[in-house]
């Protein structure tokens, strides 16, 4: 994002404002607070396509009555090691902690668990449910269907995909866990939509428009479908993730899929799938953490690329962006400029 189309927030000042926002839209208190910490928690992460940017959209759809303010999360499902979980149409981030929490606790007995989630809706970056279980000694896994299909089959030319983002998230030894986080297109579309925002060109290979054809105009790659990241690998993998998501819960897939910013009148259906794999399940917590170290100093240890100062883990320049962030404050978009 452009420095020079920033404001900087005292992190307590805007999380203030957005609990005070959601709680004048009848979000209970605490469930605010959930929300507020997702949500800003992405922009001291200096992800702020997935921050308080979105904060418009999720506004408009508990005005228009396409999300619950207020609702009854339950499991209807379950066995020892697994669940499904009904969001009740809340916002999507209140219903992703809710179901995270399930998983954990049934994990704390050394159980692998697999929670899967309908009845949901777009919630933010995956990655902040990855990282409940790391710190709680687990390796965590987040799969969720996109919140709008923008991405055609491979040799398609129609949307019926989203890019349907995944995370990983490792406990490991220092100050942050590795975490992967990543969209199944070259770039997620809250880029695109930041860029456009801005009236910022994205680069090449990012989107096509709506004739088809490959685009730098943001405005118009809105209209388009975003590009797969790795061709016909991304479209695969796009569509696993979304299998995932959906199929052992009955959440929406593929045409069916709730539109975030076109339906805010009606429930999404997004479907979410969380995995915990306990560390002391497998081994010693301390061995595992030993091995951890190992690996990181090989990966940190390599020689470096002409040009390249450091090898940054997954993960890393997040965690040092948020140093940064709670020091002088969330960065945040002036948008409509």
């Amino acid at each position: 994002m452009d420095e020079n189309n920033l404001i900087r927030i005292p992190e307590p000042a805007l999380n203030d404002f957005c609990i005070g926002v959601l709680t004048k839209l009848g979000v209970p208190r605490d469930d605010a607070k959930i929300v507020a910490d997702n949500l800003i928690a992405a922009d001291l992460r200096g992800v702020g396509s997935h921050g308080v940017v979105r904060l418009p959209i999720y506004i408009k759809r508990l005005i228009d009555g396409g999300t619950n303010a207020r609702p009854d999360i339950i499991t209807v499902r379950q066995t020892r090691t697994t669940a499904v979980v009904d969001g009740h149409n809340g916002l999507g981030h209140l219903v992703g902690v809710r179901a995270m929490e399930v998983a954990i606790k049934k994990a704390s007995d050394g159980n692998c668990v697999f929670v899967a989630v309908r009845n949901s809706n777009h919630f933010g970056a995956a990655a902040y449910y990855a990282e409940m279980a790391a710190r709680n000694g687990m390796i965590g896994l987040v799969f969720t269907i996109g919140a709008i299909d923008h991405m055609a089959p491979w040799g398609g030319a129609e949307a019926v995909l989203g890019n349907n983002p995944l995370a990983v998230a490792f406990p490991a030894p220092g100050d942050f866990p590795i975490v992967l986080d990543m969209a199944c297109s070259v770039a997620a579309r809250g880029k695109i939509i930041v860029a456009a925002k801005e009236g910022k060109p994205i680069p090449v290979g990012w989107a096509t428009g709506p004739d088809g054809l490959p685009t730098t105009n943001a405005a118009e790659a809105l209209k388009g479908v975003v590009v797969p990241v790795g061709g016909p690998k991304g479209y695969a993998l796009t569509l696993t993730v979304g299998l995932l998501s959906t199929m052992l819960s009955g959440a929406f897939f593929g045409r069916d899929v709730g539109d975030l910013y076109e339906k805010t009148s009606e429930p999404q259906n997004s479907g979410h799938l969380f995995g915990v794999l306990p560390v002391a399940a497998f081994d010693e917590p301390a061995s595992y953490a030993a091995r951890m170290r190992k690996g990181i100093d090989d990966i940190k240890g390599v020689r470096r690329a002409p040009g390249s100062e450091q090898v940054f883990l997954p993960g890393e320049q997040e965690y040092l962006a948020k140093l940064v962030n709670l020091a002088d404050g969330v960065p945040i978009g002036r948008l409509g400029r």
